[in-house]
């Protein structure tokens, strides 16, 4: 997927400006797989998310794509780190610090995916999902970076 540079439309930008309304879910192609994005509301500058699915043609090492991800992952607003790292149970789970209204980012790796979403736990401990808002380049930064492949090193 290309960035936006000297105000090309990019395949997000694209896909973003074909919805039929504001909210639906819109699919781009990576280089390496496909990208899902739950659209909650979009405008020419921004837009308001539910969650980002990238999934990859090639399977990767969890372990070593959770070790990465905290990295590579510079559009969130908020740093996520490895809670949970199971290979042998297929998958990781990374977050971020719960902020002041007790929400935070949430990304779980699979061989052949990652998907971001954004939580918030209620005062009875309940987990819902919430939207966050980005701008088009940011998501879209948000998206290479998800579908990077962790270095050899």
């Amino acid at each position: 997927m290309s960035r936006n540079g000297g105000g090309a439309d990019t395949p997000l930008d694209e896909a973003l400006d074909e919805l039929e309304g504001p909210t639906g879910t819109v699919e781009v192609d990576t280089g390496s797989g496909q990208a899902e994005v739950d659209v909650v509301d979009v405008d020419r500058l921004g837009v308001r998310i539910r969650g980002v699915r990238v999934r990859r043609e090639k399977e990767v090492d969890v372990k070593r794509e959770a070790a990465a991800l905290p990295e590579r992952l510079r559009a969130l607003p908020d740093r996520v780190q490895p809670v949970e790292v199971a290979p042998e149970l297929g998958g990781a789970r990374l977050r971020s610090p719960p902020d002041r209204r007790q929400e935070y980012f949430e990304v779980d790796v699979a061989p052949d995916g990652t998907d971001i979403r954004r939580t918030r736990v209620d005062s009875d401990g309940e987990r819902h999902p919430v939207d966050w808002t980005m701008t088009r380049d940011q998501l879209d930064r948000l998206i290479d970076e998800a579908s990077d492949e962790p270095d050899d090193g």
